[in-house]
């Protein structure tokens, strides 16, 4: 518990500074759950985005070929065990924006939404089992720390957007099968964002839902893993208080490659590559190409 609240103080302060989480999913698991008999893990990332253009609720793609749309981040996560089937975390980030067309350029920087978790492990596993994975499951709610679409905007096409800005809960349900080298994991998310005025407007209740399917691997190579992931992604309609139409359905799914390489006894480095052009019948969304570089901690 100790080694929680040290762990939940470090990420505010340094929020300030360097935490970053956007609101477009680019890694193929929605929140943190720890594994094995791991106590700790802090994992750090820098990721830099491109945005390749924009799909309307026709579903074309249309690419951008005179528009320019970055996001960098820096990203915090922490999860602690509580006890040998509880666990918690919470994961936060800081998120500068860039925009330029032929009218101009811009940047803009922010933190973004919060999300804090509790999991339970509901199917432990006691003994080996060729099929039985190991569940758990989590409770969520997510902190209006960032920077809606809906607040007044600096930047076009969302590029100062940095999460929903409404607070909301929800379930996680993860799914864990280890045959070593090989693990699988699949997690699904559900989280209902509850109403909110802003300035101007009135956004209604609204869900984000997400299935995300991983895969690992460790090599023979310097214990060197690859992982590979898809994550679906859906925001259901919102009802929009100055307007006599709802706001469509958004949906992407994002593929992702990466490697992990052990360091020292505790720490490990990766590199992942995201992509959201490549799967999926994307709707009313940006579509966006994601490299991520991470530093991870993990205490057993």
């Amino acid at each position: 518990m100790e080694r929680f609240f040290l762990a939940f103080s470090l990420v505010f302060l340094l929020s300030q500074n360097t935490l970053a989480n956007s609101c477009c999913g680019q890694t193929p698991a929605s929140f943190t759950v720890l594994s094995l008999e791991q106590s700790l893990s802090i994992t750090s990332s820098y990721s830099y985005s491109t945005t390749q253009g924009r799909v309307y609720n026709s579903k074309e793609f249309y690419v951008w070929d005179d528009k320019k749309r970055n996001l960098e981040s820096l990203q915090l996560s922490v999860a602690s065990a509580l006890s040998s089937r509880q666990q918690v975390f919470i994961s936060s980030a800081f998120i500068q924006g860039r925009y330029a067309d032929s009218f101009g350029t811009g940047k803009a920087q922010h933190l973004s939404d919060t999300q804090v978790g509790y999991s339970y492990e509901i199917l432990p596993e006691y003994s080996f089992s060729y099929w039985r994975p190991v569940v758990f499951l989590t409770a969520l709610a997510n902190l209006p720390t960032g920077k809606s679409i809906y607040d007044q905007s600096l930047l076009t096409e969302g590029a100062d957007v940095t999460g929903h800005n409404q607070w909301g809960i929800g379930l996680g349900l993860t799914l864990k099968k280890v045959y070593y080298p090989l693990t699988l994991t699949l997690q699904l998310k559900s989280l209902r964002l509850f109403p909110k005025s802003f300035a101007n407007l009135k956004v209604s209740a609204f869900f984000e839902n997400s299935v995300a399917f991983l895969v690992n691997y460790v090599t023979s190579y310097s214990s060197v893993s690859i992982n590979t992931g898809i994550t679906a992604t859906q925001l259901t309609k919102r009802n929009i208080s100055t307007t006599q139409v709802s706001s469509g359905v958004m949906q992407n799914t994002t593929v992702l490659i990466g490697l992990q390489k052990p360091l020292l006894s505790h720490w490990s480095l990766g590199l992942n590559y995201a992509d959201q052009t490549l799967l999926g019948k994307a709707r009313n969304t940006l579509l966006n190409k994601t490299y991520t570089l991470n530093l991870n901690y993990n205490y057993f």
